[in-house]
């Protein structure tokens, strides 16, 4: 058998430790090592995603509020009821319908007009003819002015039926035509 010196076995041990060493901090360490980067990792993640929630639920009680803002002022009346423009506009001819028969009004004809920017506020349009009254469009126009939702009549041409010829007998009747506007529903 070899002989090997004190120092030659001292030296080989310190290697076959210096393997160990090495092997435990490799096979050992490093991954706890990378486990607790990967956790670190995910931690922030995580907390990046919990600001991400914490800033919708803010805005969703902002979109709450809103919306019962949105609710109040349906509850006041001023806005024309409908969930879209279509069912507007059918909303507002029907109300002008019904103001002009309790006035004592037929509605001739009735048309669209295009929308008015008001900012911030847009406004949705009908024009009307019909024959009347000086009484009756006296009381179509005030309640037009005074009721819910809001009306604006923007524009009037009244001119007397038959010119300047009037029809003998009875009231004299007029020949109205009515721009009148009122604001929809909207969503902020």
């Amino acid at each position: 058998m070899w002989r090997v010196s004190k120092s030659m076995r001292r030296a080989a041990a310190l290697g076959l430790l210096m393997a160990a060493l090495a092997f435990v901090a490799l096979g050992v360490a490093m991954p706890i090592v990378h486990r607790v980067r990967d956790l670190a990792q995910s931690l922030d993640e995580q907390q990046w995603q919990l600001r991400q929630y914490t800033a919708a639920a803010a805005r969703e009680a902002s979109v709450s509020a809103l919306e019962q803002r949105h609710q109040a002022e349906l509850a006041l009346g001023e806005f024309l009821p409908g969930d879209g423009e279509l069912a507007a506009q059918a909303n507002l001819q029907t109300a002008l319908t019904g103001l002009a028969q309790s006035s004592g009004v037929r509605i001739r004809s009735a048309r669209k007009l295009p929308d008015r920017e008001r900012a911030p506020i847009k406004l949705m349009g009908v024009g009307v003819n019909f024959t009347t009254d000086i009484e009756s469009l006296q009381k179509l126009l005030y309640a037009i002015e005074t009721t819910r939702p809001y009306m604006f009549v923007e524009s009037a041409d009244i001119s007397p039926l038959g010119g300047a010829n009037p029809a003998p007998g009875g009231p004299p009747l007029l020949e109205v035509r009515l721009d009148i506007f009122a604001a929809p529903n909207r969503r902020d």
